[in-house]
């Protein structure tokens, strides 16, 4: 939704939906956040200084708004107010917030997976309804996409690229981007699935790879990839919200801080496949048929 159209109303209407999801009558839990206060808002610029803040960084990025609402069995659930790919275009999605580092060896080690398969459901109920209701959402979000790509049609540039984000509405709103620029694109919408069609199909030249998935997440996704000697040198572009750690990032090729403008990705993904011709290696080819990207 552009934002000169979002108003107030649509931030309060979206936060009861999210509430009666999270929070269902009965649960002894209460949110620590009052959102009776949202209701003394009147504009959207009121209701906004109740969120996180974007922070500032340098170069173009897009607006990020959070507001931790929680569940009623994890408290630190975020709704999400944010720009993402196209400009002054807003849209509401939740963060899940827990991507913690956890290994079979931790205790309760199941509870935790359980608690993420948890989150991931009611997170997608929650959006589910905010699309029902006809909210700015990450349906809105492809719809534009593919609009845009349309409009934005290329020749074919022959390198072929693997997009994976479990957000599968982002997934195939990207592809349809990238494919508007000419390029061969596949989507995956987790982990597992990514391995399962490098190990099915290696002809890849650059993997686009969301960080936050569950199951199996972007830093063990590179973690098994990089472990292949095929894919050694693949370039891989990772895209987070999430703080991550210097052994993580030097894993990836590139990162990406979410959400961000599509010119920055476009530009990066670019880059990228540049860097990979300029290393000898041919686009469109098998991962041992070159050298790859140093």
């Amino acid at each position: 939704m552009r934002l000169d159209r979002l108003t107030a109303s649509h931030v309060r209407r979206a936060v009861r939906t999210y509430m009666e999801c999270a929070w269902p009558p009965g649960e002894p839990s209460r949110p620590r956040f009052d959102v009776a206060q949202l209701d003394e808002s009147e504009t959207l610029t009121e209701i906004l200084t109740f969120f996180d803040q974007p922070k500032a960084g340098q170069g173009p990025a897009c607006a990020r708004y959070t507001l931790r609402l929680g569940n009623y069995r994890y408290p630190f659930m975020k709704f999400v107010v944010q720009e993402y790919l196209i400009h002054e275009e807003y849209f509401f999605s939740v963060d899940t917030h827990d991507e913690l580092k956890i290994t079979p060896d931790m205790p309760d080690y199941e509870g935790w997976l359980e608690l993420r398969r948890f989150n991931r459901q009611l997170k997608l109920a929650i959006e589910r309804d905010w699309n029902a209701a006809e909210l700015p959402t990450n349906e809105d979000l492809r719809g534009l996409m593919e609009g845009l790509a349309r409009l934005e049609r290329e020749e074919e540039k022959r390198a072929r690229i693997l997009v994976v984000d479990d957000e599968r509405e982002v997934a195939h709103g990207l592809a349809a981007i990238l494919g508007a620029r000419g390029y061969d694109v596949e989507v995956a919408f987790d982990g597992l699935e990514v391995l399962a069609r490098l190990e099915r199909e290696p002809r890849v030249d650059l993997v686009m790879l969301d960080y936050s998935m569950p199951e199996c997440d972007g830093e063990e996704v590179m973690r098994r990839v990089r472990a292949d000697p095929r894919f050694e040198h693949l370039p891989i572009l990772l895209a987070t919200a999430s703080s991550i750690d210097l052994t993580v990032m030097q894993r990836a090729t590139g990162l990406l801080r979410k959400p961000y403008p599509r010119e920055v990705l476009l530009a990066m993904i670019q880059q990228m496949l540049a860097a990979k011709v300029g290393a000898g290696s041919d686009l469109g080819g098998a991962p041992d048929g070159g050298t790859g990207q140093g």
